[in-house]
């Protein structure tokens, strides 16, 4: 060996098993390195190789010395090389029978196919078909980031490999970070699994487990087998979760995942996905049949479904019921759904014809907030149908609009104060002029609200009730626009101002229930409303301006909307008296709160937004939510935000509460292989943090590990208990290339840090 040849050895060690350096990397002409983020020490990178099917390709050969023996074997020997197709076999000796194309070699074997490397002693392989069995080997799989050792390789079917008294791992050449050695590992590449009987798992050459029998995944195809467990520890002590997923048809799947939390007890969650042509859905339980905290069984049900037919009709499902309110307080939960006041029950059908807009709803809900008065409960839509016809005459300039609605309400309680059950049907004609050119447009409309109401509730002299509403409304905007110039960069300004002038005239409604209808939260669309409630019972009395200005800054070189700044406020021309009950005060401002919103990109890396409210007669700040973002091409991530909100504003909930809060996370990489996750939610009102998180990760080339704190402040459906905060450390853990455990940190994480999902699916693959 040269002196030249041992200074790359010493440096590179594993060059001869496809091994290349960070050093051999950046020697590179830079139109050939390959993708590195320096996580790993190197890559295995194969050098390029011919095309074509081996078993039909020609076979080129160089050796030596060739021999024939009087069998018509061909021996060759003495640094031999043989070719066909992406196959390539290197050997000391090579013996191949030209009528079999059984091939035998004997002496430093190398067999390199498309993706793979084997290095052995001695092999034996059919040039006419894929077949190979190699003994005393080492192996390196590139696409994979796989190598080992095996006393023998073999491949009973074509895409099928057997690796007998094998080692396996994704770590570095040299690294015992993870490796398993095993009495067999079967790599199926038509099923995208890897099979491992008699393994046992070392971590830094110490042995932590044995595994008579395991799968795992060898690419990103589904796959029936236990996925790796989710350990935590928090207020229910220690908390373990081993799912299994049911790989059950390329159409649809489902996971079991059997659950242990050491103060409760033992439960079961399963969830059934499924996706056809027209469908798509999930099906979810959740089952804990002794709760030892709570003294009773949990259970969980939710049922999410969307369908599209022929393009016209449109089917929902959204569906989650719990059997006590405090499940989501008590149990973290795998299936897909969440915790709001109100759990959603419904389902709907939806019709979209050229003429006609039509659907059916039936809907509930159950309040799992037990703070909630009976009579307060939301009412039972029981159905809902409604219908919405378009008549366009004159190319569309003038349209008439027929929309109807026929609802059945029906309370949860028997005896309230209101009625328990009641027909509403509504019908809305209407006619508008649609003006509209480039430069703006005009759109003046009338409308007649027409309700009737048929009310069971004890007390009524009139069950029966008719109330009718017109509304006027011209809407007016312009659009104008301007390009320029700005060290380099070409841009497009646009002014778009807009007009909207809103009457309806007084109408008594306050003997008329509420079932659907709120007000509006105070917004800068709400400056273009037609009505300030959400609903059907409530029809605003309204003689007002609204102005509004937008204006957007569009980078003309990359399609970007650098900057979108829109401001307005409406000019009430008379006070607004119909209210949603008889005791709510008469609105009597004149001005509504000037509204201002700004959305900036300010460079590739950071954005602000923010929202505000002002009230202008007052000087008083009613509402402000603003923050800014940093993400880097690091897949740093950063959020600063800050959220407030006056109670004693003239637009505000009388019963709410001020809130001042502040909250900072971020994910930031320390070091090429340090990174660090924190969060500081702060309530600058009550003086305290509600939520705070500081976790470390750390990634190798073959391992990746998170721990994380969290204490934080849980809600409560008791209105005297006093909200004490809670802890748990979380522990995430993954081997590359065999699956990880800790998924609840990832759910903990997505649901705590704005942007850790994105931030997430852009992460780097693993090994390069």
């Amino acid at each position: 060996m040269s002196a030249f040849a041992d200074e790359e050895a010493a440096d590179n060690p594993y060059r001869h098993l496809d091994w290349v350096t960070a050093a051999d990397i950046a020697a590179m002409p830079e139109a050939q390195r390959p993708t590195y983020t320096g996580i790993c020490e190197g890559v295995y990178l194969a050098p390029t190789m011919a095309q074509g099917d081996p078993t039909k390709a020609r076979i080129e050969a160089s050796a030596d010395r060739f021999d024939t023996l009087p069998d018509g074997t061909n021996v060759l020997s003495g640094g031999v090389v043989l070719k066909q197709g992406n196959r390539e076999l290197y050997s000391d000796e090579i013996r191949l029978n030209r009528i079999t194309r059984a091939t035998a070699l004997e002496g430093n074997v190398k067999i390199r196919q498309e993706g793979m490397l084997i290095l052995g002693d001695s092999a034996e392989v059919n040039l006419n078909e894929k077949k190979l069995d190699v003994k005393n080997t080492e192996y390196v799989i590139h696409n994979i980031h796989v190598h080992g050792k095996a006393g023998r390789i073999y491949n009973p079917d074509e895409r099928v490999l057997v690796l007998d008294n094998s080692s396996y791992t994704t770590c570095e050449p040299g690294s015992e970070a993870w490796v398993i050695k095993a009495d067999e590992i079967k790599l199926n590449e038509e099923s995208g699994w890897g099979e491992v009987s008699g393994a046992t798992v070392e971590l830094g050459g110490v042995p932590v487990v044995y595994l008579p029998w395991w799968t795992f995944p060898i690419d990103d195809r589904r796959q029936s087998g236990f996925l790796f467990p989710s350990i935590g520890s928090g207020e229910n002590g220690l908390d373990i979760s081993t799912p299994y997923y049911l790989n059950l048809a390329p159409n649809y799947d489902a996971t079991l995942t059997p659950r242990y939390l050491a103060d409760r007890g033992e439960m079961l969650e399963g969830e059934f996905r499924y996706l056809s042509d027209h469908t798509k859905g999930d099906f979810g339980v959740g089952y804990m049949p002794d709760d030892q905290e709570f003294g009773d069984r949990r259970t969980l049900v939710t049922w999410h479904h969307n369908g599209l037919y022929d393009q016209k009709w449109e089917s929902g499902v959204d569906y989650t019921r719990v059997s006590d309110s405090d499940y989501f307080l008590d149990l973290d939960t795998t299936l897909n759904t969440s915790a709001d006041t109100h759990l959603d029950q419904r389902a709907d059908l939806r019709y979209y014809g050229d003429t006609w807009i039509s659907s059916v709803e039936v809907k509930q809900y159950q309040t799992i907030d037990d703070l909630i008065d009976d009579e307060d409960l939301p009412y039972r839509m029981l159905p809902q149908l409604r219908t919405l016809g378009r008549f366009p005459i004159s190319n569309n300039r003038i349209q008439f609009q027929l929309g109807g609605e026929y609802t059945y309400f029906d309370h949860p309680e028997e005896i309230v104060d209101g009625p328990t059950d009641a027909d509403r049907v509504r019908v809305i004609p209407s006619v508008l002029y649609n003006y509209r050119r480039p430069w703006g447009f005009v759109v003046p409309k009338l409308a007649l609200v027409s309700r009737y109401y048929d009310l069971n509730q004890t007390g009524l002299d009139d069950n029966e009730a008719t109330v009718e509403n017109s509304i006027f409304s011209l809407d007016s905007g312009l659009y104008l626009d301007r390009p320029f110039d700005f060290q380099g960069t070409h841009f497009l300004q646009t002014l778009e101002p807009r007009v909207f002038y809103l009457y309806s005239p007084y109408k008594e409604q306050n003997d008329q229930p509420l079932f659907d209808t709120a007000k509006t939260s105070f917004s800068y669309e709400q400056l273009f409303r037609e009505n300030r409630f959400t609903g059907g019972d409530r029809i605003g009395d309204a003689n007002q301006v609204s102005v509004g200005l937008t204006s957007r800054l569009i980078n003309q070189d990359t399609g970007a909307e650098q900057i979108n700044v829109s401001l307005g406020q409406i000019f009430y021309l008379r006070d607004r008296e119909v209210q949603l009950t008889e005791t709510d005060p008469v609105e009597e401002t004149s001005l509504s709160p000037f509204v201002g919103r700004m959305n900036w990109l300010i460079n590739q890396n950071w954005s602000w937004r923010a929202e505000a409210q002002m009230d202008t007669q007052e000087s008083n700040l009613d509402n402000l939510i603003t923050g800014f973002r940093y993400r880097d091409r690091f897949n740093n991530l950063v959020n600063l935000s800050f959220n407030y909100y006056d109670s004693g504003a003239v637009i505000a909930d009388p019963e709410s509460e001020n809130i001042k809060q502040s909250d900072f996370s971020f994910l930031w990489s320390i070091s090429q292989r340090w990174g660090i996750i924190g969060r500081w939610g702060f309530d600058l009102e009550q003086q305290r943090s509600y939520d705070n998180i500081l976790g470390f990760e750390y990634e190798s080339c073959c391992w990746r590990a998170r721990v994380v704190n969290r204490r934080y402040l849980k809600e409560s459906n008791d209105a005297d208990q006093v909200v004490e905060p809670s802890q748990g450390i979380y522990f995430q853990f993954e081997l590359k290339g065999l699956g990880g455990l800790g998924g609840a940190v990832d759910r903990m994480l997505d649901d705590a840090i704005s942007g850790y999902r994105e931030r997430e699916a852009a992460r780097p693959t693993n090994f390069n």
